[in-house]
């Protein structure tokens, strides 16, 4: 009787091992890639869910109610030492989103699909405050900052720029649809696609 080769036999065990592992941290893989993408699709809605909530509504048309003189057709002068409580509650909103960008719980591109013409305008509105609060410390409206510039090249690619600098009167537009905005209603803009 022949005796078993163990040396072969060990070495398809080791390749079939092999393989098997191969195999294993592929599979896990792809489920950690399905798994941080349906978790991006999760916190994207989050945030539109926030953005268009009876609270944060309120804050928008609190906000452009403050900035609109609807007689003169024009935005009203903002004091960077002054502003409205409701543009920081709106900035902060925008640092969330740049820092759940940042840390790659939401995709840039998403963000820029759902939110880019919000975030233009207010950031161009703001910036009298954000320059004036970033003297304090660079930290101020940082993520805010970061997100809406790196959505500059989206818009650029997308757009050829065209909505990344609003005018005055973009932004004084932009405030009168956000004061007849109502609950339930789509992100309105440009670029949303929900």
């Amino acid at each position: 009787m022949k005796q078993p080769n163990w040396d072969a036999i060990t070495a398809v065990s080791t390749v079939l091992m092999a393989i098997t592992g191969i195999v294993a941290v592929v599979f896990a893989v792809v489920q950690i890639k399905e798994f941080r993408e349906e978790a991006r699709v999760q916190h994207l809605e989050d945030r539109i869910r926030e953005y268009d909530s009876p609270r944060f509504l309120a804050i928008r048309k609190s906000l452009a109610d403050q900035r609109i003189d609807q007689a003169q057709k024009r935005l009203r002068k903002l004091d960077p030492d002054n502003e409205p409580d409701e543009l920081d509650e709106e900035l902060d909103f925008c640092n969330d989103l740049g820092l759940l960008v940042s840390k790659g719980a939401l995709d840039r591109n998403d963000v820029w699909s759902v939110f880019s013409t919000w975030l233009f305008d207010l950031y161009a509105d703001a910036r009298p405050v954000i320059d004036s609060a970033r003297k304090d410390g660079p930290a101020y409206f940082g993520e805010c900052t970061d997100l809406v510039k790196s959505m500059e090249p989206i818009e650029e690619e997308e757009n050829n720029g065209s909505d990344d600098h609003p005018s005055e009167d973009d932004r004084y537009q932009f405030y009168l649809t956000e004061l007849n905005a109502q609950p339930g209603q789509q992100i309105k803009g440009k670029h949303a696609t929900h």
